[in-house]
């Protein structure tokens, strides 16, 4: 039985129309900066309502070591593990990283 899925390929190649917006470029270490800001609030939010390490990685289901990770800018947080962080200690996401804070990484 094939499956319903259809795959689109682009063309990396194609010239960018005169239309269209330039790709969003980062400055350079945007990334760590992110990261580390991310870590930086998280960690203050998780001392702010009293929690262990230990507990927000249990709470989340996180491994102690991975929160650790998130906390310090280390790791890459995946969207699905932002989610269960924000929902874990009823935040939204402004309150760990804003557009503002994104926008300022844009060249």
């Amino acid at each position: 039985m094939m499956s319903d899925n259809k795959i689109f390929f682009v063309n990396t190649n194609m010239k960018r129309k005169s239309n269209q917006k330039p790709p969003i470029e980062f400055k350079k270490n945007a990334e760590e900066t992110l990261l580390k800001t991310f870590g930086e609030n998280l960690k203050a939010l998780r001392e702010q309502k009293g929690f262990s390490q230990e507990t927000m990685a249990f709470i989340t289901g996180l491994s102690r070591s991975y929160y650790a990770e998130v906390e310090t800018g280390k790791r890459n947080v995946s969207l699905v593990n932002i989610i269960r962080i924000l929902s874990s200690v009823d935040v939204e996401f402004d309150d760990l990283l804003s557009l503002n804070q994104i926008k300022k990484q844009i060249k």
